[in-house]
């Protein structure tokens, strides 16, 4: 029989958006009763950053030119344990996991000793490694920690800017916007972001770009000077999506929007328009627009009060990729948003958080529309639902649909139903708790509630099995609409002498999957963890 093998597409979920402010620009405008920041190297967008979220160790003075090396590493050891991937009961990788990530940056910013004119430059490498051990892994698509040995330049820019006014850059850059839900970078271990639980970025969005920024009433003094407007040309080497040395075409035209009311309080939309081909320049096509909103509202001092942050967005277009003969195209009509709230405590060392989500899902692969939304996979929740389980399970759909018992004809495009271990077809809440007993000790813990709005379907076992009723990875309907809850916990001590040029990190997770009706067929709890040891630049001192 023939069948439409359309993938669930995350489409945009990992687009490269604008990285508002650039390096040698304002960090943000301040409010009427507040100074205004300094002109120092920012990236103003995190996933989980504290208030300042510096690229660098230190900003130097506005006056002063400097450059600045920056060296972080990371090693780090997982072990899940096995579970079902698909109907033959093919299990997961059961053995000890390595993986490690070495990143290298030089930024050279020319500070105020060209007048209000500033120049500025980056270069960045990432090093990655993994390695499987145990017994050898299953085939699949982007299956969880399965990526080998790498170089990767991340960043070689440089860039022009005039004071308070704007600034222009050109050249491969990374990409982050919001609460990384849509764009990430992957930096967060790495740039002076510490207090990030349960999430292991990798590299993110690599984009060719040329951007220009303005602050149209940077010279104003009144409440408009935190207005930035930016747009921006992209030609994509690597996000979820594409990647160039694949064939991979994708071009995108951004424009954006940030106000700031205060250093670390602002408002945002963007928009971006892509147009994808798909291993080749005559290759299935993917041209869609994003509208993406977010928010970043922090009211701490000195590490105590609130921070309250949202990011919503929603990708409307056309794809030609999983072609069927009722449905050589389709729509594109994704949507997700996201939240979370911080409050610390100043003297007792608490830290209460809740993270909330929606995903949308697809239930039906054989309709006309695309609707399921896959999250950027450097936005992580939780370690064992969707990063394992679940990438385990969508990296085995190709093999399943291939099956010559539903195909009259080689499928397409199958590879696209892979996860990535991305939050998708969800809707989540995660409450979370941390003590910091000691300045460099912390233990913290949560439950991530995971329900499905639309259940994982399964090309394979939907078809052939369920005759078009939705049917999960092993081949069981769903029972119900949940998809798990599990349980996370850890622990993190950190080393940072003022003497030391370097600080740090020693961190510890484990987290127990109980999975739900929907992923009927699970024989019991899934369980496992991850140790780290970082190398870090000292953090920033907040000004």
């Amino acid at each position: 029989m023939r069948v439409c093998l359309r993938p669930a597409l995350p489409l945009l979920a990992h687009l490269s958006a604008a990285c508002l402010l650039a390096t040698g620009f304002a960090a943000g405008a301040a409010h009427a009763d507040e100074a205004a920041p300094a002109p120092v190297a920012v990236t103003p967008v995190a996933s989980e950053p504290p208030p300042v979220a510096v690229t660098t160790p230190a900003a130097p003075p506005a006056d002063a030119g400097a450059l600045q090396l920056t060296a972080a590493g990371r090693a780090t050891a997982l072990r899940f344990s096995a579970f079902a991937i698909d109907r033959s009961s093919e299990k997961s990788n059961d053995g000890p996991v390595g993986d490690s990530r070495i990143t290298l940056r030089a930024d050279l910013d020319t500070g105020r000793r060209l007048g209000d004119w500033s120049a500025t430059a980056t270069l960045a490498v990432d090093a990655l490694t993994g390695a499987f051990a145990g017994r050898p892994t299953a085939e699949g698509d982007k299956l969880p920690q399965s990526h080998w040995n790498s170089l990767v330049p991340t960043q070689a820019l440089a860039g022009v800017g005039l004071r308070d006014l704007g600034a222009l850059r050109v050249g491969l850059m990374t990409s982050h916007w919001g609460m990384g839900l849509v764009a990430n970078d992957g930096g967060h271990a790495f740039d002076g972001r510490r207090d990030s639980w349960f999430a292991l970025p990798t590299t993110g969005d690599r984009v060719a770009r040329a951007q220009l920024i303005l602050q149209p009433f940077g010279r104003s003094g009144g409440d408009l000077r935190g207005l930035y407007l930016i747009g921006a040309a992209d030609a994509v080497v690597e996000d979820a999506n594409a990647v160039w040395d694949k064939g991979d075409r994708a071009y995108q035209q951004v424009g954006a929007a940030r106000f700031h009311l205060a250093r670390e309080r602002w408002l945002g939309l963007y928009y971006v328009h892509r147009d994808q081909k798909v291993h080749s320049e005559n290759g299935p096509f993917l041209r869609v627009h994003v509208i993406d909103a977010a928010f970043d509202l922090d009211y701490r001092q000195a590490g105590a009060g609130l921070r309250v942050q949202g990011e919503a967005a929603m990708i409307l277009g056309r794809t030609s990729l999983g072609p069927s003969p009722d449905f050589p195209e389709h729509d594109v009509r994704q949507g997700a948003a996201v939240a979370r709230a911080r409050w610390q405590s100043g003297d007792l060392g608490l830290r209460l958080e809740f993270d909330a989500g929606w995903f949308s899902g697809d239930a039906n692969l054989d309709d006309g529309a695309v609707t399921g939304f896959k999250a950027n996979p450097n936005f992580q929740q939780g370690l064992v639902l969707f990063s394992q389980v679940l990438g385990w399970q969508s990296g085995r759909a190709r093999r399943s649909a291939s099956d010559p018992m539903i195909t009259g004809y080689p499928a397409q495009d199958l590879d696209r139903l892979a996860t990535n271990g991305s939050v998708t077809s969800a809707i989540t809440a995660f409450p979370k708790v941390g003590w910091k007993f000691a300045p460099q000790l912390e233990v913290y813990g949560g439950a991530l509630l995971a329900f499905s709005p639309t259940p994982p379907v399964d090309p394979f076992a939907t078809r052939a099995m369920g005759g078009g009723t939705p049917r999960n990875a092993l081949g069981k309907a769903p029972d119900g609409n949940v998809l798990g809850t599990e349980i996370d916990l850890g622990v993190a001590a950190g080393l940072a002498p003022a003497e030391w040029p370097v600080s740090l990190e020693l961190r510890g997770e484990y987290g127990v999957l109980v999975p739900g009706g929907v992923l009927d067929g699970m024989d019991g709890l899934v369980h496992g963890g991850r140790l780290s040891l970082a190398v870090l630049p000292p953090l920033p001192t907040k000004k």
